[in-house]
């Protein structure tokens, strides 16, 4: 990336209060007048923040931290300050709000999240289900605190409101007296340093600024670095040097779709490719609206919200780094991308900058967050030139684009397409597997993967299908067969990729296993009824509510794709503890195994079992006959084993 780009959106991102490494001051050395520091140092306190560092980040030029009656002092002219101003403008309500101090007071003691956890038996189960539970037991806590939210979101709506009436940026001709205490603000006059502007251009030309200046050292050169490096957005960007902290760690202008600030001139709003205004079916003014249209037009509704989300996930994060890789390291708009731009950006995806990548899992608001990973395998760079190709391709059919780029960039030749076969469970690991769910303790999340995993082998449905499927969507019917018998059965309805719908026949003992599921989940006799209750559930139930009270935790509610995922994974790693000693392959296998890998050993275990290929197909709702003949491996059997008699033979 150009470093006059990264470090430009980067001070503007430090402005607006966003993630950015901040440099140790000496003393105070701005006058006493509110400006954007004083109001994000006290929205931070507010939140419950650690004060040490929201004020070495906010504040630095006020002075060092460890000098407590100073801060004490400041933080109480920010209150009195605003709340005077509140006062002034009639509102005294307001006024009273903002000297409330909601530090929080914990009445009760509470256990940890995990703690609860382990003691109620919820270790396997998401977070939702957990925090579910804690409410079950610590509803009146749980509500004081909840009252206590509600006012600290008033008080921050109040600071926000005064923030736009009474905040005054620093600019470029505002005198140096104007913003600095009196004893600096004249020794810096005497330098011939009379505006904020020329103290900027005096930082600009040489990283040792300040040494020529009298009576001024170093520890009140870094405190005005970052107070111009604070004010960026309207003092200007300072070079590489000027954003350096005492670390040499910089400010990172790699942010979120959401938290992303695009410079205007970059913003696409009047991108080369843009289409007449007139003809445009969107509202969108800029490429960041343009894309949240798209992610919006994108979202399904009603049943299938589970999948669409997840699709929704992987639509945004090819979006959004196309997004930063256009505006930060290629400095153009999105809109204003050629095919040049495009093939380069391919080669971008298969070997990113070291800067761009982190951590997996990184919270999306954290500073450490990077939009990769590492470098993406040639299959998942395929997958975003497809996205990418969608969304630019929407863009054109909605008149905001005059064309799309991507339909000339041709994905890797290294690409795999079609399912991997070998993703899946052996006859004995899945012998294994059944034998490790019978052994597990008693309780509804126990019974909820007894349930949902021998019906994932058994169906091959996919994870989200599951996930939205209801007591509804079973039925039982009657075929007649040729000798005049009926054939009885259970189907399942499932509503897949793209909106097909298609029916899965369901082995009746497990229908007899979800009888008993939903009697647990307080839920007996919906099957029979003809309701619509989720077949997956919570794993905790909410004790029988009070009179006039609603219950929050249901058995007729559902559980999230995500939760009984990460329930799966750390049951699939108990396993693998088992295995490892004896099967060390195996159990990194199973490590790596997911839901999906059900999916794939029911096709491998249907056609290992002399299922006709054709029956495979419908029951998992394959488009074409020819990804299910992957999963064949009876022709590599046979041709293992006549090179083996070979091999027997030449040895001999």
């Amino acid at each position: 990336m150009p470093p006059d780009t990264f470090l430009e959106l980067a001070a503007g991102h430090a402005a607006a209060g966003g993630p950015c490494v901040s440099v140790a001051p000496g003393r105070a050395i701005t006058r006493r007048r509110l400006h954007r520091g004083h109001f994000a140092f006290l929205r931070a306190v507010v939140e419950g923040l650690a004060p040490q560092a929201v004020w070495e980040r906010y504040l630095p030029e006020a002075g060092d931290y460890a000098d407590t009656p100073r801060v004490h002092r400041v933080t109480g002219w920010i209150r009195t300050e605003l709340a005077a101003a509140a006062a002034r403008g009639g509102d005294f309500a307001q006024a009273r709000l903002l000297r409330l101090d909601l530090a929080p007071r914990v009445v009760v003691p509470l256990p940890t999240l995990a703690a609860f956890a382990d003691t109620q038996g919820l270790t396997d189960c998401g977070e939702a289900e957990q925090l579910a539970a804690y409410e079950a037991a610590f509803g009146m806590a749980l509500a004081c605190q909840r009252r206590r939210t509600a006012l600290l979101h008033r008080q921050l709506a109040a600071i926000h409101t005064l923030e736009a009436r009474i905040a005054m940026p620093p600019r470029p001709a505002d005198g140096v007296e104007a913003w600095l205490i009196a004893s600096l603000a004249a020794r810096l006059i005497a330098a011939d340093v009379p505006t904020l502007g020329a103290l900027h251009a005096r930082m600009a030309l040489s990283r040792a600024w300040w040494r020529q200046l009298r009576g001024i050292g170093i520890i009140k050169a870094r405190a005005l670095g970052q107070f111009v490096a604070t004010h960026a957005d309207t003092l200007g960007a300072l070079p590489d040097s000027a954003q350096t902290d005492l670390s040499g760690e910089r400010c990172s202008a790699l942010m979120p779709l959401e938290h992303l600030v695009v410079p205007v001139e970059l913003s696409g709003a009047a991108g080369r490719f843009r289409a007449p205004h007139e003809r445009c079916l969107l509202a969108a003014d800029d490429d960041r609206a343009a894309i949240l249209a798209w992610l919006a037009a994108r979202g399904r509704a009603a049943r299938a919200a589970a999948p669409a989300t997840l699709t929704q996930r992987a639509y945004r994060k090819e979006a959004e780094r196309m997004l930063l890789w256009a505006v930060l390291w290629r400095r153009r708009a999105l809109s204003s991308l050629t095919v040049e731009d495009c093939v380069a950006y391919r080669d971008f995806l298969l070997a990113p900058d070291p800067t761009w990548c982190g951590g997996i899992g990184q919270p999306r608001w954290s500073s450490r967050w990077r939009p990769f990973a590492g470098p993406l395998s040639p299959r998942s760079c395929a997958y975003a030139i497809g996205v990418l190709g969608n969304l630019f391709g929407f863009l054109v059919d909605q008149g905001y684009l005059l064309g799309n780029p991507w339909r000339a960039v041709v994905a890797p030749c290294e690409v795999a397409r079609g399912p991997d076969a070998g993703r899946g469970f052996t006859t004995q690991q899945w012998r294994g597997l059944r034998q490790a769910l019978a052994q597990l303790p008693p309780g509804l999340a126990s019974l909820r993967l007894q349930l949902a995993l021998p019906l994932l082998h058994d169906t091959g449905l996919r994870l989200a299908e599951l996930m939205a499927a209801t007591t509804a969507d079973l039925r039982r019917t009657s075929l007649p067969q040729a000798d005049g018998a009926p054939l009885e059965g259970w189907w399942l309805m499932v509503r897949g990729k793209g909106g097909k719908v298609r029916e899965v026949p369901v082995p009746a003992v497990l229908v007899d296993c979800l009888v008993a599921y939903l009697a647990a989940r307080g839920c007996a006799g919906v099957l029979q009824a003809g309701e619509a209750v989720p077949l997956l559930g919570p794993a905790h139930l909410r004790p029988a509510p009070s009179p006039g009270e609603t219950a929050l935790v249901s058995g007729r509610t559902g559980v999230s794709g995500n939760a009984f995922h990460r329930q799966l994974k750390r049951f699939l790693a108990r396993c693998a503890e088992r295995l490892e000693g004896d099967d060390p392959a195996a159990a990194r296998r199973m490590r790596a195994a997911s839901a999906h890998w059900l999916r794939h050993t029911h096709v491998s275990h249907a056609l290992a079992a002399g299922v006709p290929i054709e029956v495979v197909q419908q029951n998992v709702g394959h488009a074409s006959l020819d990804t299910t003949t992957r999963y064949v491996h009876t022709e590599c059997a046979r041709r293992l084993q006549a090179m083996q008699r070979l091999w027997q033979i030449d040895s001999a």
